[in-house]
């Protein structure tokens, strides 16, 4: 299941590194805002954005910023 949300977000524009053993991850969106999540808030953001999947990425990452504050 990790791996499905990883290609999902990498496949919306994402790049999504495994930091340690599909524990930690490395988020960086497309405008170059960065986070690091677990794979628990990494299964959240790829619900997230199928969510909003009618709105670009740019605009799912402001929902997600706005939201997330």
């Amino acid at each position: 299941m990790v791996q499905q949300n990883v290609h999902y977000l990498q496949s919306n524009g994402l790049e999504v590194t495994d930091m340690k053993d599909q524990e930690v991850f490395w988020v960086k969106f497309p405008t170059g805002y960065r986070i690091i999540m677990d794979r628990r808030e990494l299964a959240d953001l790829a619900k997230f954005f199928k969510l909003h999947e009618d709105k670009g990425p740019g605009v799912i990452e402001m929902l997600y910023r706005v939201k997330k504050n």
